[in-house]
């Protein structure tokens, strides 16, 4: 679960900023949305991030992101100049922590990185009090990267050895000793990496989920789950189809589109260079999605349709023929069938993007008011009708707001107004009670003419 993600020079974010999933000890609504932890902090389930447009909603989520994709790549971007806040000094390196619980343990973990360097990587348990696992600093005037490892006294001259052979020969400057977890060999290692590439779920607007095409959908229990959620949200859809194809078939029915058979042919090449086992790659284009598959030697086109069921006739329709809103609820599938079984945790911008705002309350309330839901729900949206305290507390609604002199994102919650029970806090916001909301006062005096 996530705890909190603290950034600092980051974009929008020029000052060390932090959010966090802490419930307030003021909030005595709806206790039952803090997860109750046998190791370490109590988190919340939910939050809801408000704020104008270019406040930095986006751009908290894009850090979280960022962290997430240095992690899967080994190493810091190569475009330092992008992620970092342009109205602090250049030298500022760029720093991303999150804090986060497994079922094994609590972690802290953070980079801190400038030009194409890893200038400190730290990871630390911090399930009682802060216990280091590794830190790293880079020395710019040696250009060497110095490492601090955990050991037992009975290992010290292995570890020793280890961290040797990683400062001189396996480890470059720009690389992630996080992702080093299979030459390092550390349990906690190993946990911290798999919940940050596993367990966390970071979904943009221009997302699409893979996950509709794995093997679940030939579950009977998920499928039966996906359609009876699919058909409550009167998308007009009455049924899920998954569609194994034989390649040779499918490329014949797409002749038409020389260019995608050229490109199924190179998937085939790239999987067929892979040890044996059941591999895929997605293959997205303007007509279709697809999920080519290895299985052995044997490869097929798998599809997800819709079927509709109009004046008793069946009509089957791929999803790229669906509407946006339609293809949008389809990426939210999975996260509902995945947060109701496994204490996973899902970060979304723009929730609403496509969306009709009816829809959006309705999936936002069902997840929310499921009690037994055993993961963790974090969005922005401009969806003012969701500020409702019969669906969130008063810390799980947070407001992003830019300082317009310095042009620095900070962050706070609805908890330190104290707000009164029965304050319609959609009013509210709307009408500035809280800020985070565009300033226009300018707009009237436009001259149109």
């Amino acid at each position: 679960m996530l705890i909190r993600l603290v950034t600092s020079n980051f974009r929008s974010y020029g000052q060390e900023t932090e959010f966090n999933m802490l419930p307030s000890q003021n909030v005595r609504r709806h206790e039952w949305h803090v997860h109750s932890a046998q190791k370490g902090a109590k988190v919340l389930r939910t939050a809801v991030i408000y704020g104008a447009n270019g406040a930095g909603k986006s751009c908290l989520v894009k850090a979280l992101g960022r962290l997430q994709e240095m992690v899967v790549n080994g190493s810091v971007p190569p475009a330092f100049f992008r992620d970092a806040n342009m109205f602090n000094d250049p030298n500022t390196p760029v720093t991303i922590e999150v804090e986060f619980s497994t079922k094994n343990n609590q972690y802290s973990y953070g980079v801190s990185y400038s030009g194409n360097v890893c200038v400190e990587e730290w990871l630390y348990s911090t399930i009682k009090k802060p216990v280091c696992i590794f830190d790293r600093k880079y020395n710019a005037e040696t250009r060497k990267t110095a490492i601090e490892m955990k050991s037992n006294k009975k290992d010290e001259a292995k570890n020793n050895l280890l961290i040797s052979l990683l400062e001189e020969n396996i480890l470059r400057s720009n690389e992630l000793l996080l992702s080093k977890r299979d030459v390092v060999k550390n349990n906690q290692i190993t946990d911290a990496y798999l919940w940050l590439t596993t367990k966390l779920n970071v979904i943009f607007p221009e997302t699409h989920s893979t996950s509709i095409f794995d093997e679940r959908y030939s579950d009977d229990n998920f499928k039966m789950q996906s359609e009876k959620l699919i058909s409550t949200l009167d998308l007009g859809i009455d049924a899920l189809t998954l569609k194994d194809e034989d390649i040779e078939s499918f490329k014949l029915r797409i002749a038409e589109w020389p260019e995608l058979i050229r490109e199924i042919d190179s998937i085939i090449r790239r999987l067929s260079k892979q040890p044996e086992g059941e591999q895929a790659v997605l293959l997205e284009s303007g007509v279709f999605t697809v999920s080519i598959r290895r299985v052995g030697d044997k490869y097929y086109a798998r599809r997800v349709q819709a079927r509709h069921f109009v004046k008793d006739n069946l009509y089957d329709f791929e999803l790229k023929e669906e509407s946006d809103g339609t293809q949008r609820v389809f990426d939210f599938v999975p996260m509902v069938h995945s947060m109701k079984s496994e204490d996973s945790t899902y970060v979304i911008d723009e929730i609403d993007r496509s969306l009709h705002p009816t829809l959006v309350r309705a999936l936002v309330a069902k997840i929310v008011s499921d009690k037994n839901m055993k993961g963790q729900l974090i969005f922005t949206t401009h969806d003012a009708g969701l500020l409702d305290g019969k669906i969130f507390r008063n810390d799980e609604i947070w407001f992003a707001e830019k300082d317009r002199e310095t042009q620095s994102t900070h962050l706070y919650t609805l908890d330190e107004f104290k707000p009164r029970a029965d304050l319609d806090l959609e009013k509210g916001y709307l009408n500035g009670r809280f800020g985070a909301i565009p300033f226009l006062a300018k707009l009237n005096e436009l001259n149109w003419e």
